[in-house]
């Protein structure tokens, strides 16, 4: 049985606020805007920081049919297959013997 709560932010946690560092990846969350606004000024004001609010419901009229597999991974395909060698070409049960050479440490 699965827990459809399982992984959502309560409602009384909104809205707050998502920093974003200068590549556009998420920094951090603050609860109250003047902490987003102070983790900018810490950061010379290259951070920026968006609200975020709670998500909206679905009108009652609209159903969620998206299907769930139990045990299997979304997107999984399993491996691929296994490469196809022609006749000629050799199959490598081994690898190669390296060429580098073997460091001797001392800690004496």
């Amino acid at each position: 049985m699965s827990n459809p709560h399982v992984g959502r932010i309560s409602d009384h946690m909104y809205p707050f606020y998502r920093v974003f560092d200068e590549k556009g990846e998420q920094y951090c969350d603050c609860s109250y805007e003047e902490y987003a606004i102070k983790t900018l000024e810490l950061h010379d004001e290259k951070f920026t920081y968006r609200k975020i609010n709670a998500p909206k419901p679905l009108p009652p009229h609209i159903v969620d049919v998206t299907a769930e597999h139990e045990g299997e991974l979304p997107g999984q395909s399993g491996l691929p297959e296994r490469k196809r060698r022609l006749p000629f070409e050799p199959e490598l049960t081994q690898l190669k013997q390296s060429n580098l050479k073997e460091i001797e440490l001392n800690y004496d």
